[in-house]
């Protein structure tokens, strides 16, 4: 009787980040609604404060704020997630940055829970950048000797991105790779949504939104009625100036940006009214092995896209359908024209069940029953 009073109780899952909203596109609406649809367990997500004042009935939520120039703050944070964590007792605890492998490993040697840690990063590269220097190279080293001292305890790491797999070497024979990819949508009849480019997610010098606005400048040599949208988040204040600025002297430019991150239902709408987008990453040490969230978006709402060629992306982004792969230093006009008239012809009849969240979702459930039940 008493095995079988203990198998109907909702075992809790705690979704744990320093820095990442409560309604982070895959902490809450991807990872947790995953797991709170199986009516199997009982999900808290800790996490930053956000802009929506969101509740739902089968997700609780624990909120803090903090900014990210608030190192101090950051740092004190942590004994307060660690309180929390401890109160709720969790049998699951999915932490998704470096900054709460401290903690979890704490709360692991306190009440016995799982870990699984959400990499969406490779914090050692990230942290270096295309311009290393002394210091940049110091704290990259500390938090992956703090990733791989931790390894031995961790149960399960998930990697947002395949190339994680061969970048990290603590996650061996622990790891399943599980992509940000992109929810089902209802296309419903294409509408006419005129000549309005867009340019989604983080905006900053990495994401290369300069090139976007070159490139931009030369689509309204195709047509002057084209417009681009510029909608995400940004860290840098100068990048607010430099779009202030840059939106006095371009014609149809407008943008909706902010230091927190933007709602998703927001970077959703610009998708479905845009008649191109443009993802103007350029490849380096970093980011080559990487896939763009949005390209996952883009091709799965069927929008046409711009890439930069002779990159990992362009040839993933060409397979799942909408990339036109250019040079973003000398676009080729003509051939974006042509595309633009036959988009269709851009994507395959039906898109890969493989590339869609849907698919991620059977397997993050999965995972979790082997580790848990």
């Amino acid at each position: 009787v008493i095995t079988n009073i203990y198998s109907d109780m909702q075992k809790k899952i705690v979704i744990a980040s320093v820095l990442k909203p409560v309604d982070d596109v895959r902490s809450f609406l991807k990872l947790s609604q995953s797991i709170a649809k199986t009516n199997k367990y009982e999900v808290n997500i800790i996490g930053n404060d956000s802009k929506n004042a969101i509740e739902i009935s089968n997700v609780k939520f624990h909120r803090h704020q903090v900014s990210r120039n608030q190192w101090a703050n950051r740092y004190f944070l942590r004994f307060r997630i660690l309180r929390l964590i401890s109160k709720i007792k969790p049998d699951l605890l999915i932490i998704t940055d470096h900054e709460l492998i401290g903690v979890a490993v704490i709360s692991k040697f306190i009440s016995g829970c799982r870990i699984i840690y959400d990499v969406q990063e490779n914090y050692y590269l990230n942290l270096i950048g295309i311009k290393p220097s002394l210091l940049k190279t110091s704290y990259a080293n500390l938090v992956r000797l703090k990733e791989r001292l931790s390894s031995i305890l961790m149960d399960k790491y998930w990697l947002a991105e395949q190339c994680y797999a061969r970048e990290l070497p603590f996650v061996k024979g622990k790891s399943l790779v599980i992509e940000n990819k992109a929810f089902a949508v209802d296309h419903g009849p294409k509408k006419n949504r005129g000549n309005k480019a867009i340019f989604t997610g983080t905006i900053s010098d990495y994401s290369k939104v300069d090139l976007a606005l070159t490139c931009y400048k030369k689509l309204l040599q195709l047509d002057s009625n084209f417009t681009l949208q510029i909608i995400g988040q940004y860290h840098h204040d100068e990048v607010e100036k430099y779009l202030v600025n840059e939106s006095k002297k371009l014609k149809g430019l407008s943008f909706n940006i902010s230091k927190k991150p933007i709602p998703h239902s927001e970077i959703v709408s610009a998708i479905t009214s845009a008649t191109l987008g443009i993802i103007s990453y350029q490849p380096n040490v970093v980011n080559r092995y990487k896939i763009p969230t949005k390209l996952y978006e883009y091709s799965r709402y069927q929008l046409p896209y711009l890439v930069q060629k002779d990159t990992y992306w362009s040839e993933i982004g060409k397979g799942l359908g909408g990339a036109m792969p250019i040079e973003f230093g000398n676009p080729d006009l003509e051939f974006i024209q042509e595309n633009l008239k036959n988009s269709l012809k851009l994507f395959p009849k039906a898109y890969p069940r493989e590339a869609t969240w849907e698919f991620e979702s059977k397997r993050i459930i999965k995972s979790i029953k082997k580790l848990i039940n």
